[in-house]
C-alpha cells in the first residue's frame, strides 16, 4: 500500500493522481502515466508524432488528461485562430482545414469559426495525434521504426510553407488586378462630381443675381464669386457668355475627361473630351 506525501491516504501502486486530493504522485514515470493507460500514447511518443514544437504542444496536451481520461480544456492557439485552414493544413489534420475553409466561406460564421479553432486547435491536435498513435500501435515494428513511422505520418507538411506563400502572391495579384482599376474609376468619379458640383452652384447663384438685379443685364465672374460661390482650384470653371438671355458656363476637373456646359435655365450637357482622341 503506498501513501499520498501530500494528504496522507492510502493510493494504489501506480496511480498517478491521488484519489483524494488529486495531488501527483511522485511514483508515476514522466512521460508514462501522464498519458499511457493501457496501449496508449505516451509522451515519447506523441513527441515524435508532433516532431517541430513538440515540448509546447506537450505542455498543453497534459491538461487534457489530468484525471487520467481524455477532457476538454479550454487553451489558445494564435495560428489556428488567424490561418486556421493552413495550419490544419500543416500539421495534416485534412478533415479539419476542409471544415475551416468550409466554415470560413459561410457569411457571419467565419469569425465564430476562427474563434472556435483558436479555443479548441490544441485539443483537435492531440486527440488526432492519439489517434493515429492507437493506428499505429497495432502494427509489429521495432522501437526504431516505430519512431520513424511515427515522425513520417506525424509532423508537418512542408509543402504548405512553399504553396501558402505562392498562393498568397497569387491572391494579392488578383485583388491588386481587381481593385486598383476600381479605385482609378472612382477617382475619376470624384473628379467629375466635383466639376459638376460647381458648375451647377455657380449657375445657380447667377440666375438668382440676374433675379436679385433685374436692371443687370450682363453678369461678370466677379459678381457670381460675391453670390457666395466657393471656388475650387482643381475645377477650371469659365463665364461663356454673361448676358441675361445667353447666360453659359462650362466646368472641367483638370484630371477630368467631362467637359460640363450650361445654358441660361441651367441645364447641364456633358461631353468626353476624350473620346475622340486619335492614338
Amino acid at each position: 500500500m503506498a501513501y499520498c506525501k501530500q494528504c496522507g491516504k492510502d493510493v494504489s501502486v501506480g496511480e498517478t493522481f491521488c484519489r483524494h486530493c488529486g495531488a501527483k504522485q511522485a511514483s508515476a514515470q514522466p512521460g508514462a502515466g501522464e498519458f499511457r493507460a493501457a496501449g496508449e500514447a505516451n509522451e515519447e511518443d506523441l513527441a515524435a508524432f508532433v516532431g517541430k514544437n513538440a515540448d509546447k504542444y506537450l505542455s498543453k496536451f497534459r491538461a487534457f488528461r489530468q484525471s487520467g481520461m481524455d477532457s476538454f480544456a479550454a487553451s489558445w492557439h494564435w495560428p489556428a485562430f488567424f490561418f486556421s485552414f493552413w495550419w490544419a493544413l500543416y500539421r495534416k489534420m485534412y478533415g479539419w482545414a476542409a471544415l475551416a475553409l468550409f466554415l470560413g466561406c459561410v457569411p457571419y460564421l467565419g469569425f465564430l469559426a476562427m474563434i472556435a479553432f483558436g479555443v479548441s486547435a490544441n485539443y483537435l491536435y492531440y486527440k488526432h495525434a492519439r489517434g493515429k498513435i492507437l493506428e499505429l500501435s497495432t502494427q509489429p515494428a521495432s522501437p526504431m521504426e516505430r519512431a520513424a513511422t511515427l515522425a513520417r505520418t506525424g509532423g508537418v507538411n512542408n509543402v504548405i510553407v512553399v504553396v501558402a506563400p505562392l498562393l498568397l502572391i497569387v491572391v494579392i495579384g488578383i485583388i491588386a488586378a481587381i481593385a486598383i482599376p476600381s479605385f482609378h474609376q472612382y477617382r475619376q468619379r470624384a473628379f467629375e462630381v466635383q466639376a459638376k458640383r460647381e458648375i451647377q452652384d455657380a449657375c445657380s447663384r447667377g440666375l438668382s443675381f440676374f433675379a436679385a438685379h433685374p436692371e443687370r443685364t450682363e453678369i461678370n465672374p466677379e459678381d457670381i464669386l460675391d453670390a457666395g460661390l466657393v471656388r475650387t482650384p482643381e475645377v477650371e470653371l469659365q463665364l461663356l457668355d454673361g448676358r441675361r438671355e445667353f447666360f453659359g458656363l462650362s466646368a472641367k476637373h483638370k484630371q477630368g475627361k467631362i467637359l460640363y456646359t450650361t445654358d441660361r435655365n441651367c441645364f447641364l450637357s456633358e461631353e468626353d473630351q476624350t473620346r475622340d482622341k486619335v492614338i
